[in-house]
């Protein structure tokens, strides 16, 4: 990954059950300190990069997205496109989306977004 690309803000998010397509509750922190410090929200912009970690129900393992971009924020709510994802946590969001009776096109594999409430 180009260096201009790595990001200095994590989300931490728990995905949530029912909705459309993908949503969640998250945390949004400063990846660049060696002691996480909390961020508001609207400190970020559209077209910032941010780095998930998504946190499935009833699971104790989460996905790690190293690229995501922020679409927009508006108050609390933050939209995020997903940039790189591996196959296997492709599948995993896929399988989490269609078990809550939600469907993404089968051919969708980046582009997938995600509102979060942070």
């Amino acid at each position: 990954m180009p260096p201009g690309l790595l990001s200095k803000i994590g989300i931490d998010c728990m995905l949530s059950k029912g909705g459309n397509g993908l949503s969640g509750d998250g945390c949004v922190y400063e990846l660049s300190t060696s002691h996480p410090v909390i961020l508001n929200p609207e400190k970020l912009r559209p077209g910032d990069y941010v780095k998930l970690r998504l946190w499935f129900p009833d699971e104790t393992a989460y996905s790690v997205i190293e690229l995501a971009e922020v679409q927009w924020v508006k108050n609390e709510w933050i939209k995020i496109e997903l940039l790189l994802v591996s196959p296997k946590d492709q599948a995993r969001l896929r399988q989490f989306v269609t078990s809550e009776g939600n469907h993404l096109p089968v051919s969708t594999r980046i582009g997938e977004q995600i509102m979060i409430r942070a």
